[in-house]
């Protein structure tokens, strides 16, 4: 799954106006990759010079900050698509070993120069991107790597914890679940659905009689849900729980229907 969030770019004025030599700046946050891609065309010839190098100038949320360095190519290399199309492209791991001016639950402007070197010439353009929605982000997964199954006709509840954080806010949080897949028998429990959680704080019932998700604080980014496993003395085949070896997949959605890291979690139920 890659996901390609489309921005609004708000070019500004060149700071030297030299033509069309220097057009069409593109910037995109891969966020399901951490990457950040940057683009330009840069023509091959500036008044007998030869290009020499195009370079962009990442200030990151503001022009105060000092700038990092990061040479584009053209080389179809390191994120640039084809050779020799005059279009200049990077992608950069978005961390702060690379950059000083990495993301993090970043939203509003952020801010760009692209520059290109002619001998003793430097053309420049200024750039700003909005950045539009922030996906989701699983932080962390609580629960258990190993199960036991009561020998008896009765059920053990076993809590299982995801805390998901979004820029945008946790209001925008449409859900969090994962789905089951038994490694033995290569098949998707509950018919390849999700298994939801829930950030409610137990105050809604969600079963009948009185069966609550066990999240512990409503709205707090913690999303729970009490697992049942049924014990071996039950011969309901509704009421059976596979053993085995499965992986747990952990994502939540947003509202734009956007969607988080997965998470994946082993479990072995005996």
């Amino acid at each position: 799954m890659m996901l390609c969030i489309i921005y609004m770019s708000c070019s500004e004025p060149k700071e030297e106006e030299k033509g069309e030599m220097i057009s069409a700046p593109d910037f995109t946050f891969l966020q399901d990759v951490n990457k950040l891609y940057f683009s330009v065309n840069v023509e091959s010839n500036y008044q007998g010079n030869a290009l020499d190098s195009v370079v962009v100038h990442w200030y990151g949320t503001s022009r105060d900050l000092s700038p990092d360095i990061i040479r584009l190519n053209d080389g179809g290399i390191k994120g640039d698509i084809i050779m020799s199309d005059d279009v200049y492209s990077r992608k950069i791991s978005n961390n702060p070993q690379n950059l000083s001016n990495d993301l993090t639950d970043v939203t509003g402007l952020v801010f760009m120069d692209y520059s290109a070197i002619f001998a003793n010439e430097t053309v420049i353009l200024r750039d700003s991107v909005l950045i539009g929605n922030i996906i989701p982000r699983i932080d962390s997964v609580t629960a258990p790597d190993l199960i036991i199954r009561p020998s008896d006709a009765t059920v053990s509840l076993h809590l299982v914890k995801a805390m998901v954080h979004d820029a945008d806010g946790l209001e925008t949080i449409r859900w969090a679940g994962f789905t089951s897949f038994h490694v033995e028998g290569d098949s998707s429990m509950n018919n390849g659905n999700h298994i939801y959680l829930y950030d409610d704080g137990s105050e809604e019932v969600l079963y009948e009689p009185n069966i609550t998700s066990g999240d512990s604080i409503r709205g707090d980014g913690i999303f729970s849900f009490r697992i049942p496993v049924y014990g071996t003395g039950f011969t309901d085949p509704a009421f059976q729980t596979k053993a085995g070896t499965f992986h747990w997949r952990f994502l939540a959605q947003d509202q734009a229907n956007d969607y988080s890291n997965m998470v994946e979690h082993e479990i072995v139920i005996q």
